[in-house]
């Protein structure tokens, strides 16, 4: 994550209760295809989560029994992990240097989080970590919204207020870039449909959790202001439906 890093820890820490009162949780099939694609259940396996920010993924692994280990590299989005999770095996470091001994994990998880990393050098550490056979899984949350005036007019907001913005900005061939690194033996795509209803001023607080949206600046307001315009003329009644597009890919290693 050493493009998210920052001298103190992590860009995301100023943005750290936004982050942890409005981010959208993950679907339960996420952790059921890792499941199927490890070929045992998530119950009693070592997880690594990277990235673990204030700790969604990291308490819905541990709901599936899973004994998961957090790595965050900010101070701030690492004290709402443990406010929500008294007790919780976690550290401050990245995935480009994890600080952790060798072979202790079964699985490596990035949520949301894999696009922040060096890809050879963060998959590298992955494997170093990992038991034989142990596999990678990233995945992310996308707002699945193009064909909606609503969501076009916001791209179109951010790419003139935003600087360096672009849509785009996560179309990238994940899974080809684990493969072209010769570490796993397997490498696989799934995706997965699903929505949540959030009020608007929730809706506003979630977007302030996104780093671009941060990088506004001094028009943050007026950005925020025409947002609340907007989705109000989309959703009258002051809830927004937003659709969301999950993308996981798990890249496995060989036996032994």
């Amino acid at each position: 994550m050493s493009r998210g890093r920052t001298p103190t820890g992590s860009l995301f820490d100023p943005l750290a209760d936004a982050y942890a009162a409005a981010r959208p949780s993950y679907p339960e099939h996420v952790f059921g295809d890792i499941e199927r694609i490890l070929g045992r259940p998530l119950a009693g396996t070592d997880v690594i989560d990277v990235g673990a920010g204030t700790g969604i993924a990291t308490r819905l692994l541990r709901a599936r029994g899973a004994r998961v280990v957090a790595v965050e590299p900010g101070p701030s989005m690492l004290a709402q992990l443990l406010d929500r999770s008294p007790g919780l095996p976690a550290v401050r470091g990245d995935g480009e240097a994890l600080p952790l001994r060798a072979g202790v994990a079964d699985l490596v998880c990035y949520a949301q989080a894999w696009h922040w990393v060096d890809v050879p050098v963060a998959a590298a550490e992955a494997v170093r970590v990992l038991r034989p056979g142990g596999a990678v899984a990233v995945w992310w949350n996308d707002v699945d919204a193009a064909q909606f005036r609503w969501w076009q007019r916001q791209q179109e907001r951010l790419e003139r207020m935003s600087p360096g913005y672009r849509r785009e900005y996560r179309s990238r061939p994940f899974a080809d870039e684990l493969r072209w690194t010769g570490h796993f033996s397997e490498v696989v795509t799934l995706t997965g449909r699903w929505q949540r209803r959030i009020g608007i001023d929730d809706y506003l607080t979630w977007l302030r959790s996104k780093s671009y949206v941060a990088a506004i600046g001094d028009r943050l307001d007026d950005f925020l202001d025409a947002e609340r315009r907007t989705m109000l003329r989309a959703f009258p009644d002051g809830v927004v439906v937003e659709p969301f597009r999950t993308l996981l890919v798990i890249a496995r290693m060989p036996e032994g």
